[in-house]
């Protein structure tokens, strides 16, 4: 009996050398808040990413605390606890070694400041060797065709042998490979599991990833169920031709994906269903059930416009009428009427009340009335046709005038796993008349028109890589727009100073001018955190154009470059930068230069920060300008522009509010201190992020 106290007052004061004192520290400290947290040692993740992933917390900036205190938009003060530490440590081992690092060890302390009742916390990491790919064996596909199987191994598996392992990216190509199974048959093969030795003589990791295969399915038939107001006006045929689903080709969800994208694209559904029926697999064959409501086929769209062409915030009125299935065959008719004041946020609303001599710059908008036919197949193939026609009378800034002119484009489907996502030709004419309103009293002093007959031939083609298409985390986009164009252009100057200079009122000059124009971006887009929550996002942006015969005031205004804007350089309003350096008409210099310059430059960073899912805010620099050559650039002449963002993200698009600041202004060379704030600062509203 005795000994058997002796052994119980034993356990219990073991369990209490475990217990208390972790009690007792997390109650010492339950109220204190935990303001910093520290790394050391972490010399292969950044601080950011290692915060992240731990249970612990640092506590908001005062401000987020102040919100909190009466709206849902601030956040919580935190508090230092113990029993989290425990859990940090073990998260931050098992996050090394899924990248490889299996000798890893961590170790921690606090400091505390008991007059401000605040503790800095460090983590200590020690991350020891870190291991590369070995072997990589793939088991479960010896009854795959060796042609299927190597093609397979090209296209899905990355795992490169000089790289450290990461079980994330192991993860990543199991699942393209289950996706390449399933584009091409294989309707039921599956990963099955995954086994890991690690080699620590050679510091390795062979993989070993077990998959089932199963039976290699083909299409037996394509069931279509139509219902809706419109489904009389389209045939089960039309719906099966638009679809590209055939009996007797492998099953494939790619393909499945694409024709549910095809068909919605036609505008003729408002819900669509694809899918395999999988109670019915039988006999290396496999059924497709379509589901499909068809909506009405007329429509009438009242609608406030807004977009952000020409690094602009427009915003507007239009009506829109729609025909679909027009002529059949899902051709869809579109007639559009529209008028915009372009550059919103900086329109003077009294010159609405003001004659034409007194507007201002600011006055500055269009009316466009166009005409669209689209038609999603050329010669047989699931080429979509778009044929536009269209009239526009514009004010922007010192120009008016008329621009009409059509187009046709070809929207080619790319195949997958192909580096080009989108292939559009197009072949294009342009009519410009434009007038230059001279800004001196004396308005007769000089009047320019412009006219311009302009057919074009380029192509639209690039790639994008992104994980999401309003808020991308993760990925690239890549655009290339190279075209040729030939410019039939007439330039006449009339007025006091053409008769002061060439004895004449009126001076013409018809030429005829070819020339080329390039234009490229790229956006890379890098999360900095596990929640995917801080984005840090890049784009470069460059321009050119070269004429092969004439001289460049013979390239219509319409096809030069401008910066500034809320797409471009923030701290400048929309076309605001311009060459410093004129192109002359018959030797003159214009004072109100309608033309933009012959080569751009211009590149953005932004750090993206959600609060919510919904709410977020980003700091942003952006640089670039515009020249009329590539030899005059000089980085002086290079404006900069800092700024933050405000983001409202909704289920229809990211809304944006930006304030830039001119931090470099090439115009005189000064820097933003010293100059008036709110002078120097331009606010521009936005649909979508910024690129």
């Amino acid at each position: 009996m005795i000994l058997k106290t002796i052994r119980q007052n034993i356990l219990l004061t073991f369990l209490l050398v475990l217990i208390l004192p972790g009690t007792l520290y997390s109650q010492s400290y339950r109220d204190f808040e935990l303001t910093t947290i520290n790394f050391e040692g972490n010399n292969s993740f950044p601080e950011s990413q290692l915060k992240s992933i731990i249970a612990s917390k640092e506590t908001p900036w005062w401000f987020w605390k102040f919100l909190d205190s009466f709206t849902s938009f601030g956040k919580e003060r935190e508090y230092f606890d113990s029993s989290k530490v425990r859990v940090d440590k073990l998260a931050i081992e098992s996050f090394y070694n899924a990248n490889g690092f299996f000798h890893i060890k961590s170790d921690h302390k606090i400091k505390v400041d008991s007059s401000a009742r605040t503790i800095t916390l460090t983590f200590f990491i020690n991350e020891g060797r870190s291991a590369n790919y070995g072997k990589v064996d793939l088991l479960g596909f010896e009854e795959m065709p060796s042609f299927i199987f190597y093609d397979m191994i090209s296209k899905s598996i990355t795992l490169d042998s000089t790289n450290r392992y990461s079980q994330e990216e192991v993860q990543t190509n199991i699942n393209a490979m289950i996706r390449y199974l399933a584009d091409n048959g294989y309707l039921f093969g599956d990963y099955d599991s995954t086994v890991v030795l690690m080699d620590t003589t050679f510091d390795r990791t062979n993989i070993q990833i077990f998959f089932t295969l199963g039976n290699r399915y083909s299409i037996s038939e394509l069931r279509i169920d139509k219902s809706g107001v419109g489904s009389e006006d389209v045939s089960y045929g039309l719906i099966e031709e638009l679809s590209g689903i055939r009996s007797r080709q492998f099953y494939s969800q790619f393909q499945i994906d694409r024709s549910q994208f095809r068909l919605f694209r036609t505008g003729l559904f408002t819900a669509l269903d694809i899918n395999p029926v999988i109670s019915e697999a039988a006999n290396n064959l496999v059924p497709v059930q379509l589901d499909a409501r068809v909506g009405t086929m007329n429509e009438i769209s009242p609608e406030v416009k807004a977009d952000n062409q020409n690094n602009s915030f427009n915003s507007g009125i239009g009506i829109d009428f729609i025909r679909k299935n027009f002529l059949g065959d899902a051709r869809r008719l579109t007639l559009s009427l529209s008028t915009r004041v372009i550059d919103l946020p900086n329109f003077n609303f009294s010159n609405i009340f003001r004659s034409q001599e007194d507007r201002d710059e600011s006055y500055q908008g269009d009316i466009e009335v166009l005409l669209k036919l689209e038609q999603p197949f050329l010669f047989g193939r699931p080429i979509l046709t778009t044929t536009e026609a269209y009239y526009r009378g514009l004010t922007i800034s010192a120009l008016s005038g008329i621009e009409f002119g059509g187009s046709q484009k070809f929207d080619f489907e790319m195949p997958p796993y192909t580096f080009i996502t989108f292939l559009r030709p197009l072949i294009s004419v342009d009519f410009i008349d434009y007038t230059i309103k001279d800004t001196q009293e004396n308005s007769d002093r000089l009047n320019v028109d412009i006219e311009s007959v302009t057919p074009s031939l380029g192509v639209e083609l690039g790639s994008t890589k992104t994980d999401d298409l309003f808020f991308p985390t993760e990925g690239y986009s890549l655009l290339l727009n190279p075209e040729i164009n030939q410019s039939r252009t007439t330039l006449t100057l009339s007025g006091q100073e053409i008769q002061a200079i060439f004895g004449t009122n009126e001076i013409k000059s018809a030429e005829t001018a070819y020339f080329y124009r390039v234009q490229t971006s790229i956006a890379k887009y890098l999360s900095l955190t596990r929640d995917k929550f801080s984005v840090l996002a890049v784009k470069f942006k460059a321009g050119y154009i070269q004429t092969i015969s004439g001289s460049d005031e013979l390239i219509p205004p319409n096809k030069t470059f401008f910066a500034g804007g809320s797409n471009s350089v923030r701290g400048w309003r929309s076309r605001e930068l311009v060459p410093e350096d004129d192109v002359s008409y018959f030797g003159l210099n214009l004072q109100n230069q309608p033309r933009g310059g012959n080569f751009l430059l211009e590149g953005s960073l932004e750090l993206r920060q959600k609060i919510i899912d919904s709410f977020g805010f980003a700091f942003f620099a952006d640089f670039g300008n515009t020249w009329n050559t590539y030899k005059n650039l000089s980085f002086q002449q290079f404006a900069v522009t800092t700024g933050l963002g405000i983001r409202i993200y909704t289920p229809i698009a990211p809304f944006r509010f930006d304030f830039g600041s001119k931090f470099y202004d090439p115009e005189d060379q000064k820097m933003i201190f010293g100059k008036k704030f709110f002078k120097n600062l331009e606010i521009h509203f936005g649909i979508g992020e910024a690129f």
